[in-house]
């Protein structure tokens, strides 16, 4: 039965009304995965870009709060320092690399995704055999995803001689 008490009726609309957007807003598994799909084509494209020596992509799809650790930095650095890596690459088009997808979540606005590069030549065109761990967050701003957080590191030997040997 539903309270005669006024103060009763306003509590359960209130309720109510702050529940409602909560259940609409609620992400689908269909959902995730677009926002996955659509993550995963703008690293693919990043990296592209890249190999052609141009980093416009990379900053145009960049938030202004973006703070990122790029492997070997001492410290992660922001927007700006992302400008002055983009404008000291600029031209150098030799880069070979390729990108594996290990790994993706969402949570609202705010998605992390997980994913593994192997670079066979340097951007100035040195033959190299680096390995990467690639973690990258993304949030939705203006319903445009956008890079906000990234962290890279050097993948060693070892590592890499033990993720092989397993099935």
């Amino acid at each position: 039965m539903f309270s005669r008490n006024p103060n009763t009726r306003s509590q359960v609309l209130a309720v109510l009304v702050v529940m409602l957007p909560l259940s609409v807003s609620a992400q689908t598994p269909d959902d995730i995965e677009a926002a996955k799909n659509t993550i995963w084509e703008k690293e693919l494209a990043i990296y592209k870009g890249r190999g052609e020596g141009d980093l416009s992509i990379y900053l145009n799809s960049t938030s202004e709060k973006y703070v990122g650790w790029p492997p070997g930095a001492r410290a992660p650095a922001d927007l700006s320092g992302l400008r002055k890596m983009a404008s000291s690459v600029a031209g150098l088009n030799q880069e070979r690399l390729t990108m594996e997808l290990a790994d993706f979540t969402m949570s609202g606005d705010t998605a992390v995704i997980y994913y593994h590069t192997h670079r066979t030549v340097l951007p100035n065109g040195d033959p190299t055999d680096q390995r990467y761990a690639i973690c990258h967050v993304w949030v939705r701003e203006q319903g445009v995803w956008r890079l906000i957080g990234a962290h890279g590191r050097l993948k060693s030997a070892n590592e890499i001689r033990v993720q092989a040997a397993q099935p």
